[in-house]
């Protein structure tokens, strides 16, 4: 197993999260409107002295109701002017408290968002989004997680201004600790992680696939694994499955295969560190000698035990994917809380559930039911939301957003204590409506899932394009199935799909019945489409831990990329 640093640093951060969890989950829990409260006038009294301060009169607020009646919800281009200001370095614009970064995430249409990350902020994340989830792990999974290292796909870049503030990916702030030198945080950091730092803060041209699987490979006491969305995970080890005889061969040699991209430096430094390991390439070889469609998590990684990322809903295809093709079941699921660039609205409320329990000190939240459209009176608090109901998420939090309109849905499923557990369920702005039917992504990963269940076919992926340019508009549906194809006609597809979208939204079905909708096209994608388009936008500058995949074409690059790749 991993050595005695890698235990020590994993027993200290379980003890030491423990206590964090049992305080959210016990305590917090039982008084989340009292947090809520105390949240939101403490924010108030910090900043009633910035630019938005005066502006919305925070000195005169005292209350919930004050505050709601002073501020206007609103979304990221309201808040955009403000933020390139402090991009710029000014400060007390929208926030009193410190910051010197600012996370990039992508908008809407494709233009970068700017989120300043403050010291405020860090703390929220350190004890919501690292306590609490070693806590969870010390409290919920067998004690054997201790012994292994944990596979980080994290990874990302920032660059540095001249005014000091630093602009990227939060992940590659953090992954700053690492080169720590000395210190007890950073050694037992690099005790617990697998990938090397130059893989989690990659140089240009490095591909950063190899390095992480290569160093994940070298480790038998893999016990769990840490990523930001499921699909990256289920890309990895699809290049995992796709290149073992070169990883092994150079795990066994000690050796970089030339065809690996990264710059020369990279490489020579890397090779300084690498030795020859022929008895685990030797294990790795046995690991891989069956048939190709065995999962082998398992087998390269007999003690692991749990995978913590976004895999729930809108992720559950290549969630199913790990479960069926890469691991065969038997691995826990901590499934991530709502989070984003801009904040964290809540964490896992226990392992191998989609539930996740609302932190009601991360941030001050309002509640839209996605029925109420722009009736923001109809906005309630965290002790009015009825279970079974599905909300849009206003948040107010430490960076700087002021009733700010997330666009992301989640379903209340019952309470613990008396705050409300919730899953994600789509985000608002993806939804379509070609003809006010307002189709969600669930709806659509619904139809595709039971229609290739149905038809007996692997879906490795899929799109839709929402072609209102003909009358009456339809959707066209891309299926990418793994390589082994789909084994029926399209036009029984496009049936099967058309049927089991009717069943996911009747919406739809009553639109397409009154003549405002033409039945679904159905176009199937060359293999490896969604992998190869992850490629590109990685290769024109995208962080790779922050790439959600497409599944509703919303831009014309995006339609011209997946239309071009479609079979004949």
């Amino acid at each position: 197993m991993a050595n005695e640093m890698t235990k020590l640093a994993n027993e200290q951060t379980g003890a030491a999260g423990k206590a964090v969890f049992l305080e959210v989950f016990e305590e917090e829990s039982k008084r989340p409107m009292e947090l809520q409260e105390q949240f939101l006038l403490q924010l108030i009294r910090d900043n009633e002295n910035t630019e938005f301060g005066k502006k919305h009169d925070f000195a005169n607020i005292h209350s919930i109701k004050d505050y709601r009646e002073h501020v206007p919800v609103q979304i990221y281009d309201e808040f955009a002017p403000y933020l390139e200001r402090m991009k710029d370095g000014e400060k007390n614009v929208l926030t009193a408290y410190h910051f010197d970064h600012m996370n990039t995430t992508s908008g809407t249409v494709g233009n970068p968002k700017y989120v300043p990350l403050t010291d405020r902020q860090m703390q929220v994340f350190l004890k919501y989004n690292f306590m609490y989830i070693n806590g969870l792990k010390e409290t919920l999974l067998p004690p054997e997680w201790h012994d292994g290292k944990t596979f980080c796909t994290s990874e990302g870049t920032y660059t540095k201004q001249d005014n000091g503030i630093t602009i990227g990916c939060a992940s590659a702030k953090n992954a700053e600790v690492l080169k720590g030198g000395d210190s007890q945080e950073a050694q037992m950091m690099r005790a617990i992680y697998t990938s090397p730092l130059e893989a989690m803060i990659p140089e240009p041209g490095t591909d950063t696939k190899y390095l992480h699987m290569r160093f994940a490979l070298m480790e038998e006491s893999v016990t769990g694994i840490v990523v930001g969305f499921y699909n990256m995970l289920a890309h990895l080890l699809q290049y995992t499955l796709d290149n073992h005889e070169m990883l092994i061969n150079d795990i066994e040699k000690g050796t970089i295969d030339p065809g690996v991209k990264m710059p020369q430096s990279v490489r020579e430094e890397l090779l300084k560190r690498l030795e020859p390991m022929p008895e685990r390439a030797a294990f790795l070889r046995k690991a891989f000698s069956g048939k190709v469609e065995e999962p082998f998590m398992k087998k390269v990684w007999p003690h692991i035990t749990y995978i913590f990322g976004a895999g729930g809903d809108g992720l559950a295809i290549y969630d199913k994917k790990i479960k069926e093709k890469y691991s065969g079941g038997g691995i826990h699921n901590i499934y991530a809380g709502v989070t984003a660039s801009e904040g964290l609205w809540s964490v896992p409320a226990g392992v191998d559930t989609e539930d996740s329990i609302l932190a009601a000190g991360s941030a001050f939240m309002e509640f839209l039911p996605v029925e109420a459209g722009d009736d923001f009176s109809q906005a309630v608090l965290m002790d009015q939301v009825e279970v079974g109901k599905t909300y849009e998420l206003i948040i107010t939090n430490l960076n700087g957003f002021y009733r700010y309109r997330m666009s992301d849905a989640v379903k209340v499923t019952g309470f613990k204590n008396k705050t409300p557990l919730v899953q994600f369920m789509f985000r608002v702005n993806k939804t379509i409506s070609v003809a006010l039917e307002k189709t969600t992504e669930q709806a659509l990963e619904q139809t595709v899932n039971r229609a290739a269940d149905e038809l007996g076919f692997y879906l490795s992926d899929y799109c839709v394009y929402p072609d209102g340019d003909q009358e009456p508009g339809r959707y066209v549906f891309l299926i990418e199935p793994d390589k082994k194809g789909i084994g029926v006609d399209t036009d029984t597809l496009r049936k099967c799909i058309y049927k089991h979208l009717c069943e996911a939204n009747p919406r739809y079905l009553y639109a397409v019945e009154h003549g405002n909708l033409a039945e679904p096209e159905v176009k199937v994608l060359q293999p490896e489409t969604g992998i190869l388009y992850r490629e590109m936008m990685i290769y024109k500058g995208s962080n790779p831990s922050q790439l959600k995949p497409v599944h509703v074409i919303s831009n014309e690059r995006q339609r011209k990329f997946f239309f071009g790749l479609t079979e004949d």
